[in-house]
């Protein structure tokens, strides 16, 4: 089977089914290579979700701060 005649049923899939094959296939490719891999957490995007905006967050915190005074 080839990369195209997959990519119709990986489309399919919801971002954590993704997320979750492309780590099985990560995993399949180290261990064909012979890398040794310790072991990892399983993948879970929903500890990620919303990271980026707590930094966005501050900065404009301290943007609002520097402002103060300014005319």
């Amino acid at each position: 089977m080839t990369a195209n005649e997959l990519l119709p049923s990986v489309a399919s899939l919801s971002h954590a089914e993704k997320f979750r094959l492309v780590q099985l296939v990560l995993r399949q490719l180290a261990e064909e290579e012979g890398i040794s891999s310790d072991p990892i957490d399983d993948f879970d995007p929903r500890r990620y979700f919303g990271v980026a905006q707590h930094t966005r967050q501050a900065v404009d915190d301290y943007l609002a701060t520097a402002r103060e005074g300014w005319n």
